[in-house]
């Protein structure tokens, strides 16, 4: 704590030996030495004197604690308990839950980590948990993805991951046998049984025993039988590496378009067809970067590697849906046309004349020559209809199309349609009713003059297209989990008007006008099932997910599951459609293994605010972590300050999720109040517009905001970092002449605009070769000459390929020619995580903020 006095410095001091003289033994004044002479003072002044020095004392004492109270410095050990946090503590994971994602298996089976850390699954029939997997055969092979087949005979599990790019990585699968409790490795014709094969993605087809998987080359197998896998298929044979990606998505789809963590690969439910992307990046340009893994000494030069990487204006990789019958996997694949408004109508022409026809033309139409696959799937059981969404290259307009059998021609069936000057977002695939003549799908709906929020609309696919709203209210709904149409049900998560941060389940019954599907749903009131968590027994509760069960439905969802994600440690239970009532507490839970851990440290308490912007339209999201020692009494206090500004436009950063990371040792450790800011208000008028791309005012009002509210923050102390957007917009406030901010961390901050990826670039700023202006206007190079000296702590990953290191050169470059001084480090071999130097990188950042905010570091903790 930074206050008027030293931590730890107001002690009782020990107890000093003081000698008294007495009184009557005086010096005579003709006496030429002096002599100390001891008398028996009379024994009741003798007490007497005690009694009043113990009174003055204990008056004394009385008064400075009590000047103390009044003035708020106080030693802060009367205010907390428990060690600081320290830096190994934060990044070891040992403070996190670390349980595997939990899926439905079927619409009777759940399986899920149980807190033994072996696989269990509850079955909604009978209301039991039953032994699956081991916590042995988990911890062996270090798994990290498991997926059950739907007999419960087998479990795949992923292990020994080597991530590529963001969602794609090489990995070996392992099948489990569980009557036999046997492990069976996942191994292609031809790689030797003494290895296993090397595969990007493998699942299982439908709801049977049959695997499809996709290998190191990019193509696609079948392999008909778990146990018997000499029998592999291959079903595509023009894959790539970094070229033609099958069934995986490519760097661009992954960085911008597909949803995380989703594969190119859809399964009818009866195993016998299968419907897959390919992304082909051939005419896309190339970013090369150095790879220093192997140094020589006195050998070759370090070598390079390349990635396909689109900027803005130049040419994005192709995106195809095919479809394939595994009843006959020897036919060929056939191809499933986009709607005929993407269509490229010069078919005559040759391939490098079409190319260059549609660049020079590639915004005519509205954009559509070129467009993106965003998601595809079946659309029941049936095997012969199949739903896909496409977006134009500019993303203002997404078309959802439905393909049917034989032709298997897209034909368009819905639009949606971004605001002036706007892009569309992409969240994720509509949700199809049970006869596949209507769908729910999420869009931004105008809610009167307070703004557009994000709700859940019903489509009907009627000769006349009928659209209705079934949520409504200055909330966002931020995922559709499923529609019960037996029961009329919507269930769906959403944030909550009133409390930045939070996530709840939300349900809304409605009622189709007649029997069909396909009809209009009549308007209810949605109902926040765990708005009043300590009704469902969730204590410090806030933000919750929900996994219900898949379609088809028989009877409707009678059980689903309810996740409680913070504050507080995850916990989860089981709970009953009728009246949401909790039905078997604990399914899981990490607040027995981790609670002990916690409550032995010293963590920072949180708090989350809305803070209105200054331009009125809308109001951003702040999130305090208050260091241990801070106290409302401590009106006097003034507390260093670290701003986190992390958040994207569709990717808010503040959260009430249970997270113990950077910041929470930082706030531990330091008695820094670290605060989260995210200031794209999803309410607001002008989100999902390019007026709203770049709001660096905003985060400099917000700051301001925050300092005239909390007095208690140092104004002479304030720091900001971010990473990527964050790190651009760290690099943008520090430019700004308003010098708010003290100094300031920018990790692989985006400098040029015309350097970083097409989709999110055109997203917010359009095509350069139209909009020139507001490229020129975002360039941090161009306005870094405004950065105060020795303020910018520059970081990049030199093996970065999200944003590549060419935009902290640039910034470096136009630094050193403006003569104005700044620290930079780089980091051979690391990409934009920069997962292999995380403890390096940390401790140089906290070194730069030690200097820069003048914190020192607590002497109860030792790394």
């Amino acid at each position: 704590m930074h206050a008027a006095i030293e931590r730890n410095s107001w002690r009782v001091p020990p107890e000093d030996i003081v000698q008294v003289a007495d009184p009557r033994t005086k010096n005579q004044p003709g006496d030429m030495e002096e002599e100390l002479v001891v008398s028996e003072p009379e024994e009741g002044r003798n007490w007497m004197s005690i009694i009043l020095s113990l009174l003055v004392i204990s008056a004394v004492i009385s008064g400075i604690v009590s000047a103390i109270y009044t003035l708020g410095y106080v030693d802060e050990l009367l205010y907390w308990s428990g060690k600081r946090m320290s830096l190994i503590e934060a990044l070891r994971g040992e403070l996190t839950p670390q349980k595997l994602e939990p899926s439905w298996v079927t619409s009777d089976h759940f399986m899920f980590q149980a807190d033994d850390g072996g696989l269990s699954v509850y079955t909604v029939s009978t209301d039991t948990v039953s032994h699956l997997v081991s916590n042995h055969t988990i911890t062996q092979l270090n798994v990290k993805w498991t997926q059950a087949s739907a007999d419960l005979k087998y479990v795949l599990l992923r292990h020994n991951i080597k991530r590529e790019f963001k969602n794609t990585f090489l990995a070996l699968y392992t099948v489990f046998d569980v009557k036999n409790d046997h492990h069976i490795p996942v191994r292609l014709r031809g790689t030797p049984k003494v290895l296993q094969s090397k595969l990007r993605t493998a699942m299982w087809c439908g709801n049977t025993t049959t695997l499809i998987v996709v290998a190191e080359d990019n193509n696609i197998y079948f392999l008909p039988s778990p146990t018997e896998q000499s029998a592999d298929i291959r079903l595509t044979d023009t894959g790539e590496d970094g070229l033609i990606y099958h069934g995986v998505s490519d760097w661009l789809y992954q960085e911008d378009i597909v949803e995380e963590g989703k594969n190119s690969l859809w399964c009818s439910a009866d195993g016998s067809m299968l419907l897959y992307a390919t992304y082909n990046d051939t005419g896309v340009r190339n970013f090369r970067y150095p790879i220093l893994e192997t140094p020589n000494s006195g050998g070759d030069f370090p070598h390079s590697t390349s990635v396909p990487y689109p900027t803005p204006g130049t040419e994005n990789p192709t995106a195809e849906l095919w479809l394939t019958n595994l009843s006959d996997p020897g036919a060929p694949p056939i191809m499933l046309k986009p709607p005929q408004i993407f269509v490229d109508k010069t078919t005559n022409r040759s391939s490098s004349a079409r190319r260059k026809l549609i660049f020079e033309k590639i915004y005519s139409l509205h954009g559509y020559r070129e467009y993106y696959l965003t998601s595809a799937n079946w659309v029941n059981e049936s095997n012969d209809t199949v739903a896909a969404v496409w977006l134009n290259r500019p993303q203002n307009v997404s078309i959802i199309s439905i393909c049917t059998a034989p032709e298997w021609s897209c034909i368009e069936s819905h639009a949606e349609r971004a605001a002036e000057n706007g892009w569309v977002s992409i969240k994720g695939h509509p949700v199809f009713s049970a006869d596949g003549f209507s769908f729910l799908l999420l869009s931004r709906i105008q809610a009167g003059d307070s703004g557009r929020y994000t709700h859940i609309k019903h489509v009907t696919l009627s000769e006349e297209q009928r659209i209705s709203v079934l949520s409504h209210g200055r909330y966002h709904v931020t995922q559709i989990l499923a529609w019960d149409y037996i029961n009329n049900m919507v269930y769906y998560l959403g944030t909550e008007p009133k409390n930045a941060g939070q996530r709840h389940l939300y349900v809304v019954k409605n009622t189709p006008e007649n029997r069909s599907n396909s009809s209009p749903l009549t308007k209810a009131s949605p109902q926040c099932i765990t708005c009043g968590a300590v009704k469902l027994k969730y204590e410090n509760c806030t933000h919750f997910t929900a996994y219900l069960p898949p379609p088809p439905y028989t009877k409707g969802v009678s059980r689903y599951i309810i996740v409680c994600e913070g504050p507080g440690l995850p916990i989860a239970g089981v709970h009953t459609w009728s009246n949401h009532t909790l039905v078997l507490a604990n399914l899981f839970s990490s607040r027995p293994t981790l609670a002990p851990k916690l409550a032995s440290l010293a963590l920072p308490l949180i708090k989350t605010v809305h803070v209105p912007l200054s331009h009125g339209a809308g109001r951003a999201a702040a999130q305090l972590h208050l260091p241990p020692s801070w106290r409302e009494e401590l009106r006097d206090a003034a507390f260093p300050v670290l701003v986190e500004v992390n958040g994207i436009p569709g990717k808010p950063l503040v959260s009430t999720k249970f997270s113990i990371d950077w910041g929470t040792y930082m706030s531990s450790q330091f008695d820094v109040v670290y605060i989260k800011v995210d200031v794209v208000d999803e309410g607001s008028k002008f989100v999902n517009t390019r007026t709203d791309g770049f709001q660096i005012q905003d985060y400099i009002s917000v700051i301001k905001s925050l300092l005239e509210t909390f007095k208690f923050l140092d104004q002479t102390r304030i720091a900001v970092w971010g990473k990527g957007y964050g790190g651009y917009v760290t690099t943008m406030i520090l430019s700004s002449q308003h010098h708010i901010v003290k100094c300031g961390i920018a990790i692989a901050p985006v400098t040029d605009w015309l350097y970083y990826n097409s989709a999110f670039t055109e997203r917010l700023l359009g095509l350069p070769s139209e909009n020139y202006k507001e490229f020129v206007e975002a360039d941090a190079v161009q306005r870094c000459k405004h950065i105060e000296p020795d303020s910018l702590f520059l970081i990049h990953g030199m093996a970065d390929i999200s944003v590549p290191y060419i935009h902290s050169l640039s910034l470096a470059k136009a630094l050193t020619n403006q003569g104005i001084l700044f620290r930079y480090q780089s980091y051979s071999d690391e990409g934009h995580e920069l997962s292999g130097v995380l403890e390096h990188l940390y401790l140089s950042m906290e070194n730069y903020l030690s200097s820069c905010l003048s914190l020192d570091k607590n002497e109860q903790v030792t790394q």
